[in-house]
C-alpha cells in the first residue's frame, strides 16, 4: 500500500467500519467530507502521539540547533536554543565534534519555554556550545515502520469512530488493540 497520509487515513476509515466513504485528499487539508473535516483535527495529533511513545529508529534525524539570542538567566544553562520546529521529541544533544568516540561525555540539558522576540517559544537549555540534537522529526508516511503505521491507523480509527459515528464500544476495542501493537513495538526495541 502506498505510504501517504491519504492511504493511512483511508485505512483507518475502513477499519472503523460504518461504510464511511474514503477521503480523496491527504493531510493537512484532506477533503471537505465529514471524515476529511475530522481528519484535519485528528491526523497530526494521532501521528505525534504514537511518535512520542517510543524512540522509533526510522524517525531519527540530527540537526544543528539555533541559538535564541536571549541572555542566559541561569548560570548552569549558558546556552538557549530554539526547539526544532519539526521536532516531536528531542532524544539527546551531542557536540558537533566528539573527542573520544568510545567514551562520549553525557550532555546535560532541559526543555522549557521562554520569550524569544516577544513570542513564547519552546526552547532547550544546555551547557553545550554549538549543540546538535538527535530527535524525532516524524518523516513522511513513505518511510514509516510497519508497526508505527499500524499503531497510527488503529489510534486514528479509534478517534474517528467517536468523532464520526459516536461508537464508544468500537473506540474501546481499537484502544485495546493499538496497545497490543505498541507492546509489540516495545519488545522489538528490547
Amino acid at each position: 500500500m502506498a505510504g501517504t497520509s491519504q492511504s493511512v487515513a483511508n485505512e483507518a476509515i475502513f477499519l472503523m467500519g460504518g461504510n464511511q466513504p474514503p477521503v480523496s485528499a491527504g493531510a493537512p487539508n484532506f477533503d471537505g467530507s465529514t471524515a476529511g473535516v475530522a481528519l484535519q483535527q485528528l491526523y497530526t495529533p494521532c501521528v505525534q502521539t504514537v511518535a512520542k511513545e517510543f524512540g522509533w529508529d526510522f524517525a531519527r534525524n540530527c540537526v544543528a540547533l539555533s541559538l535564541t539570542g536571549n541572555t542566559p538567566t541561569d548560570p548552569s544553562w549558558p546556552y538557549e536554543y530554539t526547539y526544532p520546529t519539526n521536532g516531536v521529541e528531542v532524544w539527546q544533544l551531542v557536540p558537533n565534534a566528539i573527542s573520544d568516540a568510545n567514551n562520549p561525555a553525557p550532555i546535560r540539558w532541559a526543555v522549557g519555554n521562554n520569550l524569544v522576540a516577544t513570542t513564547q517559544t519552546k526552547v532547550i537549555w544546555t551547557n553545550l556550545k554549538n549543540a546538535l540534537a538527535n530527535y524525532n522529526n516524524v518523516p513522511t508516511e513513505a518511510t514509516w515502520d510497519v508497526l508505527f503505521r499500524e499503531a497510527v491507523v488503529r489510534l486514528l480509527a479509534s478517534e474517528l469512530s467517536t468523532a464520526l459515528a459516536g461508537k464508544p464500544d468500537t473506540e474501546g476495542l481499537f484502544i485495546q488493540t493499538s496497545g497490543s501493537f505498541e507492546q509489540i513495538a516495545e519488545t522489538r526495541k528490547g
